[in-house]
């Protein structure tokens, strides 16, 4: 169990890496473009992330 933990932090590393990698001005756009939404709508985005998130996990086991 803790080697499949470990390989999805592994890939959100990556996939985070990547991002700042090949991507930082598109990054840096969005970050901005964050800034300008209030706080329940970033938690509305967060919430919605988390359950797609724990929703494409469920998909997979």
């Amino acid at each position: 169990m803790i080697d499949k933990i470990l390989f999805g932090l592994a890939a959100v590393m990556i996939a985070e890496g990547l991002v700042y990698l090949l991507a930082p001005h598109a990054l840096e756009a969005l970050l901005k473009a964050l800034k300008t939404l209030s706080i329940s709508a970033r938690r509305k985005t967060g919430a919605l992330l988390c359950l797609g998130g724990c929703i494409l996990l469920a998909l997979s086991l």
